[in-house]
């Protein structure tokens, strides 16, 4: 094949101009008769090219460009004499010869942005300059009503690779690294100077989080790389920042476009986050689209996110979610499995006849049963427990999960502590003025609490159709009875405890004092319960 000798164009003459007007109308009807039909591209050329053949006299036509997958594909239709058309199509557009044929291509773009060739074969070798000038044309005409159909495609087919990726990266189990990678990917696309992510904290909503990037990369993110202006306008306005435009945020991009994206859970609900996007130059539709599809993608991600976190929160502290949410395999660490752990009930004393006689509505009894509850959960978390259940006023903590990296003494170092916490905090909880009145009126000598602790093993996970972090054996069933055979104001501990603390070199524990080993049967349970009282 042998390029065709460069020619002048031909002049445009009176016929030929209403002939190329004909064919760009007719070119016109059929791609607005496919688009109405919402057809494939397959489908929109077996309709235009038969036709498109018939008014160029051409004896084929093909068209190389990527499908709805964003794969390039060439469709074809008329005589190629059996050789494959993309391949031809791949060459030098323009014309040349093609064996006894001439074939005369063109690529097909929009604002520079190329989405494909088309090429027409005519019968016969290239022929004189006016003719090869009017097949140019007519090719043309061709090329500006195809282009601009097959820019929307492109650009929806665009969109839509993007969504999935976007989705896929955000489907990451660490929520912060799938978020990144998100972001990295949009900034692949579309120009992204400034980034900004805001989103509530599920367990606090008060409380906001935030992630900055610049062209795609992480550069701020509350907690371990903070920016210092973003944290004084979180301390000035806190969430008010999520309403209203954003405003306020501009002081930090001064002399910027700036965008701003709402994450919205819900109609008429507070909104989940917001995000901000700021350049130099703007953003055109495309980019706005794209960043509000994310927004919405978002919004899904941040629910389930949330729930992720609200329900690890009814068990373990925020440190210990943190931990785990990093992790992409998280889930090992709740799975059922047997380990050694430090086992805490403790129970509020005479706490029936509280209720009966101290309180005058449920309601009172409920308020003063979450203030003692949410102190002596503190004091497990605090301690690095995890708060099992609560059965009645009882509080049940264990102490290793979720990822027993402790010894056995630090395990039963930590239920101690927080035992002793619960029995302090509980006395001065009973010194205030309202509540030693209570405990008066009800013939007790003030507030106190039974605490009993346990040193055993036991299987630890996430059981039941709520999937609660609890755990069970013989042990736990132990530590049940040993917190009810305590006193006013008083600490059980097994024998496996003290044996445990024996070896601790904490000075707090160091200075602990136990009574002597005692030894009590209790029903439904084979042996008697060997314990020491604990003091301080």
């Amino acid at each position: 094949m042998t390029p065709a000798p460069t020619t002048p164009p031909a002049e445009l003459s009176l016929e030929e101009y209403r002939f190329l007007r004909q064919l760009g109308r007719v070119a016109d009807d059929l791609l607005e008769e496919s688009l109405r039909e919402r057809e494939t591209l397959a489908q929109c050329f077996r309709r235009c090219f038969p036709t498109l053949l018939q008014h160029t006299g051409a004896r084929a036509i093909a068209l190389t460009t990527r499908d709805e997958e964003l794969v390039e594909q060439t469709w074809s239709e008329g005589n190629w004499g059996g050789i494959f058309p993309g391949a031809l199509l791949a060459g030098a557009t323009g014309v040349r010869a093609h064996g006894a044929d001439t074939l005369v291509t063109q690529t097909l773009d929009v604002a520079g942005s190329p989405v494909g060739t088309l090429g027409l074969l005519y019968a016969g070798v290239p022929v004189d300059a006016e003719t090869t000038a009017r097949r140019l044309r007519a090719l043309d005409v061709l090329a500006e009503e195809l282009d601009t159909v097959l820019m929307l495609v492109h650009t929806a087919s665009e969109k839509h690779q993007l969504i999935l990726q976007c989705n896929e990266h955000l489907a990451n189990p660490v929520f912060e690294a799938g978020m990144d990678q998100a972001v990295r990917t949009l900034a692949q696309r579309v120009r992204l100077p400034g980034f900004l992510l805001l989103y509530r904290d599920a367990v606090q909503p008060h409380v906001l989080h935030y992630r900055t990037y610049r062209h795609g990369q992480l550069e701020y993110e509350s907690g371990e790389q903070p920016s210092s202006p973003l944290e004084t306008l979180l301390q000035q306005h806190g969430t008010r920042l999520l309403h209203g435009d954003a405003g306020v945020l501009k002081r930090l991009f001064d002399g910027r476009t700036t965008e701003a994206v709402l994450i919205s859970a819900a109609a008429r609900s507070e909104p989940l986050g917001k995000i901000v996007v700021w350049s130099n130059e703007g953003f055109s539709a495309y980019a706005m689209d794209l960043i509000r599809v994310l927004a919405s993608t978002l919004s899904q991600r941040l629910l389930d996110y949330n729930r992720e976190r609200i329900h690890l929160s009814q068990f373990f502290p925020t440190d210990s979610i943190d931990a785990l949410l990093e992790d992409p395999d998280y889930a090992r660490h709740l799975r059922a499995q047997e380990q050694e752990v430090g086992i805490l009930f403790a129970d509020i004393n005479g706490f029936t006849r509280i209720c009966e006689q101290g309180f005058d509505s449920p309601r009172s009894i409920g308020r003063f049963v979450d203030e003692w509850s949410a102190r002596a959960v503190d004091c497990i978390w605090a301690h690095g427990g995890v708060f099992d259940k609560m059965v009645g006023d009882c509080v049940i903590g264990l102490f290793g999960p979720p990822f027993f990296q402790a010894d056995r003494v630090r395990r039963a170092e930590a239920a101690v502590r927080a035992a002793c916490d619960i029995q302090a905090f509980t006395a001065e909880l009973g010194a205030r003025a309202e509540v030693a009145a209570l405990c008066q009126r009800v013939g007790l000598p003030g507030l106190g609490v039974a605490v009993g602790v346990n040193l055993a093993n036991a299987n630890c996970g996430l059981f039941g159709p709520n999937r609660n972090y609890t755990a069970f054996s013989s042990g736990m069933n132990q530590a049940a009875r040993l917190q009810s055979l305590a006193g006013f104001r008083e600490t059980l501990v097994m024998q496996s405890v003290h044996e445990a603390l024996r070896t601790s070199q904490e000075p707090f524990v160091r200075k602990l004092q136990f009574g002597p080993l005692t030894e009590t049967p209790v029903k439904n349970v084979a042996q008697p319960l060997r314990h020491y009282q604990l003091s301080l």
